[in-house]
């Protein structure tokens, strides 16, 4: 089943640490207290053969006693699991009253050892052994200590069942601590869900402190829905502009007694304002898409030049393109075949001879060798909602909706004198100094 959630998410990931992590803990804890008993029980063996050795008596007919009892009472009981044993590698020469008649195998000339051994009941036995020769003819002996290994066993047993339900109850509570931390570390998220709930009910935009993990979320949204506001806001401006300028036209047009001159000429005032404000329409829906896009200078600028160039013919302008082939632009195509159609349009009937477009890092420069605008002039058209005298052409409704693109897409607008003394205008990619 598929993992929906983010707090599953991370308590699984956690969980899988945590039963790895414990899991190799715990080996490595089983197999060291396995080891310590394992010397432990070779400790009290070794401590045994020594005892017995100190009080192993060998007479000069290779017999052996012992002057008195080794302090492990077990050693007294029959088949106990403690053991002890003297032989000649032929015969035992002496043995604990535990192992009653049963003889551990001896092991080889000159050797010492400790090995496993099968008991007098086939229980597993550890057996310490020493090799020592005796009297002045060097009569060997082997000296043996054995113990079961049940006891150590049980031991490792015990530990290990102890071991398992303290690391299982440490895995359970250490995973309800990532459930809780987990919690804490999410609320920002249920905080935030709940101020976006909060924008459907009026909150114009998220307020709040958010860490740093989310705050780059929180102003991204934040970003969105300002551009958003802008957006409505100049909906609503363009809807009252509209409404404000339609009135004229339709009192004039409703008013009896006027002549066709003057209805043709309100019907053509009227598709111009129609036709800037559905621009401008179109220019708010395409501000709106997602940015990334990149335009070709060098094509729009082309098709533009060609078209403007018949339109102008009588005229003979030298409409020149200065855009290496690739260059591009950080605009949506459309807007910037509008922005460059309307301003090269502009500097062709202004300009006397000529027209230039060039392409430089990050932005476009359209210039003309015209009368150029005053600052005045240039003040007015980058003010909100001014517009240069729509009297004479070229430099009223085209100059406006390049503004209204401008402002919408990010993209910077600047007038400024050209080289031949006429207007250059710039237009610089968003985010770029100009």
């Amino acid at each position: 089943m598929a993992v929906e959630t983010l707090r599953q998410r991370l308590i699984l990931g956690a969980g899988l640490w945590l039963i790895l992590a414990l899991a190799v803990g715990g080996s490595v804890l089983g197999h060291a207290f396995r080891d310590s008993a394992e010397q432990g029980l070779h400790l009290r063996l070794d401590a045994h053969l020594r005892s017995l050795l100190a009080v192993m008596e060998v007479g000069e007919d290779g017999g052996v006693t012992i002057g008195r009892p080794l302090g492990e009472p077990r050693f007294e009981q029959a088949y106990s699991g403690w053991y002890w044993q003297v032989s000649d590698g032929i015969a035992v020469k002496a043995r604990s009253r535990s192992l009653w008649d049963f003889a551990l195998p001896a092991a080889g000339e000159g050797e010492d050892s400790l090995r496993i051994e099968a008991g007098p009941r086939g229980e597993s036995l550890t057996v310490m052994e020493r090799d020592l020769a005796f009297g002045e003819d060097g009569k060997r002996l082997h000296v043996a200590v054995a113990a079961s290994r049940a006891e150590v066993e049980g031991e490792v047993r015990r530990f290990d069942l102890l071991l398992a339900l303290s690391l299982g109850g440490l895995g359970l509570g250490l995973l309800a601590a990532v459930a809780v931390q987990v919690g804490y570390g999410l609320r920002p998220l249920r905080r935030l869900e709940a101020e976006l709930d909060g924008l459907l009910h009026g909150a114009p935009r998220l307020e709040g402190t958010y860490p740093r993990e989310v705050a780059p979320l929180v102003a991204a949204m934040n970003r969105v829905l300002d551009h958003d506001s802008r957006l409505i806001e100049h909906a609503r401006n363009h809807l009252g502009n509209l409404a404000h300028a339609l009135k004229t036209p339709l009192a004039v047009l409703s008013a009896e007694g006027a002549d066709q001159g003057v209805r043709t000429a309100q019907i053509g005032r009227l598709t111009r304002l129609i036709d800037l404000h559905l621009t401008r329409a179109r220019a708010g829906a395409s501000s709106a898409r997602l940015t990334g896009s990149r335009a070709d200078i060098a094509m729009l600028a082309a098709d533009i030049a060609g078209t403007l160039r018949k339109v102008h013919a009588e005229r003979r302008l030298e409409i020149i393109v200065d855009c290496p082939p690739g260059s591009s632009f950080a605009a949506d195509g459309d807007d910037l075949a509008e922005m460059l159609g309307n301003l090269m349009d502009n500097a062709c009937k202004w300009a006397r001879e000529k027209v230039r477009v060039r392409a430089v890092s990050g932005a476009i420069v359209i210039e003309d060798d015209g009368p150029g605008l005053s600052a005045d002039q240039a003040a007015s058209v980058l003010r909100r909602g001014i517009r240069l005298d729509e009297s004479i052409p070229g430099s009223g409704l085209g100059l406006a909706i390049v503004a209204d693109l401008a402002a919408l897409s990010g993209i910077g607008l600047e007038f400024r004198v050209s080289e031949w003394g006429g207007l250059a205008v710039r237009l610089t990619e968003p985010g770029t100094l100009s």
